[in-house]
């Protein structure tokens, strides 16, 4: 997050450790629904067209119902009338979307409660076990990484992580050698943090795999 979104409180909904959008709050109103016409449209058949809002008073935040047909839950207690949001608090509108509101005054807390790797693509910034990495990885190394946690467990061969990291590179002059010292410079960061974990797996024969603790 740039230093603007580190001063808004946020609403950011994040999947299988992975931070996939975020919302900063800074209009006095910020609706949230199905439809497109929303600040946070969620396109999920269990949102209502207009579903909540979240108005700021101040330096204060309130969550409100817009009479939705499947109910909004405040850290898994039913919404009716309007209530104030504190970090971290956790706001679902369907079975499958929970959004976690961080406060203005947070550091990225939802990061730091989670356990493994954690990554923020639009900011280009990565917790391991809570902790952030810095400096921050290389170009190679982010990329490599938002490759192998886009599908955890699944074994990536070289050629395929030759053309997604090097995309404009001929992968005939990209040698293994090269392949096998990106990983480990990777794996070495992610280990320094949490050195029970390997993180990042060789599977002779076939590529890499990476796998959450």
């Amino acid at each position: 997050m740039d230093n603007k979104l580190a001063r808004e409180a946020l609403l950011i909904f994040t999947k299988d450790g992975k931070l996939e959008q975020n919302w900063p709050l800074m209009n006095e109103v910020t609706t949230i629904g199905r439809w497109d016409d929303n600040d946070v449209a969620i396109p999920d058949r269990w949102v209502s067209r207009h579903h909540a809002e979240i108005r700021r008073k101040g330096t204060r935040y309130m969550l409100h119902d817009l009479g939705s047909k499947n109910g909004l839950f405040l850290n898994g207690k039913r919404v009716s009338d309007p209530v104030p949001l504190e970090d971290g608090d956790q706001i679902q509108i369907a079975p499958r979307c929970l959004l976690t509101f961080v406060d203005s005054e947070a550091t990225a807390p939802v990061f730091q409660a989670q356990r493994g790797v954690v990554i923020d693509e639009s900011a280009c910034r990565v917790w391991v076990q809570g902790q952030e990495l810095e400096p921050p990885l290389s170009s190679a190394q982010f990329t490599l990484l938002t490759i192998l946690t886009e599908q955890p467990g699944r074994v990536f061969t070289r050629d395929e992580l030759i053309a997604l990291v090097w995309p404009d590179e001929d992968p005939s002059g990209i040698s293994d050698e090269a392949v096998n010292s990106l990983v480990r410079r990777l794996r070495g960061r992610l280990t320094a943090v949490d050195p029970d974990h390997r993180y990042i797996f060789a599977i002779r024969g076939h590529g890499f795999k990476f796998e959450q603790p």
